[in-house]
């Protein structure tokens, strides 16, 4: 989350505190935090009356903030979209998706209003939102956070007017408008821990947030403010990307849980996915963040049934196999090397440089393939290594020192970095460790298993050791006093590490492993990747597989390249695999479960989206402008005198992209081209009506992009 919307954010929100204050009624204390854990009177009833209905909001874009703008956001709410209407339970008509622009404060609460139409007692809602998650630092009325803070999520206009969100109380009070006799409401933003009110608050509060009126209408007012109801019969299970305190990821929550709908989640087997279920299946593997869920519904709360098992959709044909060539070396064509990273090496107690220090660099290119190289220092402690442009991590070591590493940083086509690095003395390895290696399955001793240790001292200061088990499994190794972490790796075993370890200076300590024997790869995956506008094979691109256990903790990775007719063939254990395509100048996102059969053979034929230049108009939004400022958000661009259009390259790493040129036009008119960045351009003819803006930006192969935006003009 936006580190400056965080600063704002307990000022925003103590200012709706004290300036709400005259829009909420005051109730008792005891009465804002009754909290119940079950709503006794839910009924638990799915009949031949029971409809499904769902409001699907991704607000993925930023006003203002394109930085903070998260495509996968869009991607996966579309494929929750076709996911639902795979089942017979869902229909298109009973589906409300809202996007992008259209998320702002009142676009989702008119996707409520639908949603409060449409359903009624018998009918079963969900509720899935997906945008960026922040804390408020204060817990508006009412006071019902343990933690003393309330939990709020990005509308489209939110970084542009950090006051327009909807906070965790409000969707609450929101949501108990519905009737439906189960709620599912689905949060997958950072702090979605926060989003578990139960729906039992006394709704005689009325949570109007003071600045919606610069954008809300009469009807949606009122209907906000109708919450004199009596308390709605349904049972809610709230399903939440992360804890209360801790951050989410773009990719790191939907898939698992949109997998668990697709049938992995099915445990019972019995056609039908309850949202329960498919929140146990996706806890365990979503690795970096943890989920929560609120269960307040009477028994289990189904949302798919199933029309076929998800393994059905993998097809085998293995008669139709191709054998491949030799794998081409992946280094055959390296990102062109444009920029240049350049420093001094040098001793950390003396300052002097040192020569013949080793460096080396590793990371990924913006294309996302894996890069590495390099180098030597000169006399002066001088080295210099062009490479590509990405995220890359710039290393050095030498004799008698520890070795010192950077932190991440990112660095784009023809431009100069400089990482200048100090290496302290290496420490007397005056400890030992030792012990023995095992087979889990057998306990018998595993020879030549190798022993990785990396000791470290602070965040970049470390050194590194390794040694190998001899016929008994045995191992002995010298190590400095302090901080250790330990690797042990056999072929044919499952990699165990041990981290956060410390010895004190002369102990001797036993360490022993066990070691998980790996299954055998009897399966295989195959086929062709292709361009997929012009059906053209794609050579060199890079393969993986990740293959996963989650009931042992144990995962492991393959790896291959496509030959020249774009076929690839690899070799995989039985089980739950997934699989990602990476090619520089290519996009494709899959992150969803594939089941892999014993002695079979799944065929995989993919084609890949070419990673094309892309354009956005920045400014003007649909807003009221007045010569140049934008005055308040409308449902269409308005505009009094001048204006600067600003056209926005999305690039790579959250960070703005480049573009060889960029034209402007009005009305297909061509008023200007720039070069350069920032790409704006000031309208500042003096006319009246309706005109088109339109902007194109081309790359340096002449590809090109477009965007366009009607606005109204006066003067």
């Amino acid at each position: 989350m936006n580190k400056e919307l965080l600063k704002k954010s307990k000022i925003i929100a103590i200012a709706i505190l004290f300036i709400g204050a005259s829009f909420l009624p005051q109730v008792g204390a005891l009465d804002q935090t009754k909290i119940q854990e079950n709503n006794n009177e839910t009924t638990n009833h799915v009949t031949a009356d029971t409809e499904y209905w769902a409001l699907l909001v991704a607000v993925a874009v930023y006003a203002d903030n394109p930085k903070e703008n998260r495509p996968l956001m869009l991607e996966e709410v579309d494929d929750f979209y076709d996911l639902l209407l795979e089942s017979p339970w869902w229909s298109e008509d009973h589906i409300k998706v809202i996007k992008g622009e259209e998320a702002t404060t009142t676009g989702i609460i008119q996707g409520l209003r639908w949603l409060d139409r449409m359903e009624d007692s018998d009918d079963i809602s969900v509720v899935y939102i997906t945008t960026h998650g922040f804390p408020l630092d204060v817990d508006i009325p009412p006071l019902d956070e343990e933690d003393g803070f309330d939990e709020a999520l990005m509308s489209y206009w939110g970084f542009a007017y950090p006051n327009l969100f909807i906070w965790d109380d409000e969707l609450n009070f929101l949501l108990n408008r519905l009737e439906s006799q189960g709620v599912c409401l689905i949060v997958d933003s950072c702090f979605a821990g926060g989003f578990n009110d139960p729906p039992d608050w006394n709704l005689s509060i009325q949570p109007v947030n003071p600045f919606y009126q610069i954008q809300t209408d009469q009807a949606i007012t009122k209907w906000i403010q109708g919450f004199g109801e009596e308390v709605r019969g349904q049972g809610r299970v709230v399903l939440m990307a992360s804890r209360e305190d801790e951050v989410s990821y773009s990719g790191g929550f939907a898939p698992y849980l949109i997998d668990g709908f697709r049938g992995f989640g099915d445990t019972n087997m019995d056609g039908i996915v309850t949202a329960e279920e498919a929140f146990y299946y996706s806890e365990p593997r979503t690795y970096r963040q943890h989920p929560t869920m609120y269960d307040g519904y009477d028994g289990e709360l189904p949302l798919i049934q199933l029309n076929e098992p998800p393994l059905d959709k993998n097809t085998d044909d293995s008669n139709n196999i191709k054998r491949k060539s030799d794998n081409q070396n992946p280094l055959d064509n390296r990102a062109d090397e444009t920029s240049l990273v350049q420093g001094y090496i040098a001793d950390g107690e003396t300052s002097d440089p040192l020569e013949n220090a080793y460096v080396s660099i590793r990371g990924r290119t913006n294309g996302w393939e894996f890069y590495e190289n390099e180098t030597t220092t000169d006399s002066y402690g001088y080295y210099s290594m062009n490479i590509p442009a990405g995220r890359f991590r710039v290393s050095a070591y030498a004799d008698g020192y520890l070795s010192a590493e950077s932190g991440q940083f990112n660095i784009n086509d023809y431009e100069t970095r400089w990482i200048n690095l100090s290496l302290g003395p290496r420490p007397e390895e005056t400890a030992m460790i030792y012990g023995y290696i095992t087979d889990d399955q057998t306990s018998g001793p595993i020879e030549g298993a190798t022993i990785d240790l990396l000791w470290y001292e602070g965040q970049y200061q470390y050194y590194q050791n390794e040694t190998i088990s001899d016929a008994t499994g045995y191992y002995s190794m010298h190590v400095a006093p302090g901080y250790f972490e330990l690797d042990f790796q056999a072929d044919g075993y499952f990699r165990v590490s041990m981290n956060e370890l410390y010895i004190d200076d002369e102990e001797m300590l036993e360490i022993n492993a066990v070691l998980y024997p790996r299954p055998e790869e009897n399966a295989m995956v195959s086929g062709y990747i292709t361009d997929e506008e012009t059906g053209d094979p794609i050579d060199n691109a890079r393969f993986e597989l990740l293959w996963v256990d989650n009931e042992l903790d144990h995962s492991y990775e393959n790896e291959t390249y496509t030959d020249g007719d774009g076929f690839y063939e690899i070799n995989i254990a039985a089980g739950e695999v997934y699989h990602d395509i990476r090619k520089q100048g290519y996009d494709y996102y899959n992150p969803y479960r594939l089941d892999i059969v014993d002695f079979e053979t799944l065929w995989m034929d993919v084609s890949i989206v070419k990673d094309l230049i892309e354009v956005e108009i920045a400014k003007p939004l649909n807003a009221f402008y007045i010569n140049n400022e934008r005055v308040i958000p409308f449902p269409k661009a308005r505009i009094i005198g001048k204006i600067e259009i600003e056209a926005y390259i999305p690039g790579s790493w959250h960070e703005p992209g480049d573009a060889d040129k960029v034209e402007f036009y009005i009305d297909d008119i061509l008023k200007a081209t720039v070069t350069s960045k920032p790409f704006n351009w000031t309208w500042d003819e003096i006319t009246i009506g309706k005109h088109t803006i339109k902007v194109i930006a081309y790359d340096d192969e002449g590809n090109s992009a477009t965007d366009e935006r009607e606005v109204r003009k006066f003067l």
